[in-house]
C-alpha cells in the first residue's frame, strides 16, 4: 500500500469527519416527516404522509409582518431569525374585527404575522380538521426593505 504524504493525511483528518456529519444531517432531514402542529386548526400531529392524499398544495404570504406583537416583540426581528424549511404552527387568534383570524407562529411560539383573511376563513370552515404541513418556503426583503415570509402549505384529505 502506498504511504500517504503529510498534506494528504491532514486533508483526510479534516474532511472525512466533516463529510460524515454532513451525510448524517442530510439523511435526517431527508427522512423527516411533515407534521401538523397540535395547536393548529389542523388534524392530529405526527402525520404519516405516506398514508395520506394531498387535498391542496400551495404557497401564501404571511400578512401583518411589519407590526409588533402584543408583547412588544418585533415581528421583523423574529422573521429575520427564521430559516426556509422551518416548521410553522397556525393558531386561532380571533378579534372583534377578524373573528376567523389565524396567527402564524414559529416553534418557539413567536408570532410572525397572520394568514390573509380570506385564506384564514377558508381554512377554518373548509379544512379546519384536515392534517396539514406548514413550512417557511422563503424569506423576502431585508436590507432597506421590510422582511416578508412565504409559507408552503400542504393540506391532506381528512381520514
Amino acid at each position: 500500500m502506498k504511504k500517504l504524504k503529510a498534506w494528504q493525511i491532514v486533508l483526510l483528518v479534516i474532511f472525512y469527519p466533516v463529510g460524515l456529519v454532513y451525510l448524517i444531517v442530510w439523511l435526517c432531514k431527508r427522512n423527516k416527516q411533515p407534521t401538523a402542529p397540535s395547536d393548529a386548526p389542523a388534524g392530529a400531529a405526527n402525520i404519516d404522509v405516506n398514508k395520506l392524499v394531498v387535498e391542496r398544495d400551495f404557497h401564501t404570504k404571511v400578512v401583518g409582518v411589519t407590526f409588533n406583537n402584543d408583547d412588544g416583540t418585533s415581528r421583523q426581528a423574529i422573521i429575520e431569525s427564521c430559516k426556509p424549511g422551518e416548521d410553522i404552527i397556525l393558531k386561532p387568534v380571533p378579534t372583534k374585527e377578524y373573528p376567523d383570524a389565524i396567527g402564524v407562529f414559529n416553534k418557539k411560539g413567536q408570532q410572525l404575522g397572520h394568514l390573509g383573511a380570506e385564506l384564514a376563513s377558508e381554512i377554518k370552515t373548509k379544512w379546519g380538521h384536515n392534517p396539514m404541513s406548514i413550512t417557511i418556503a422563503a424569506l423576502t426583503g431585508g436590507g432597506d426593505r421590510a422582511y416578508g415570509c412565504n409559507l408552503h402549505i400542504i393540506i391532506y384529505q381528512k381520514q
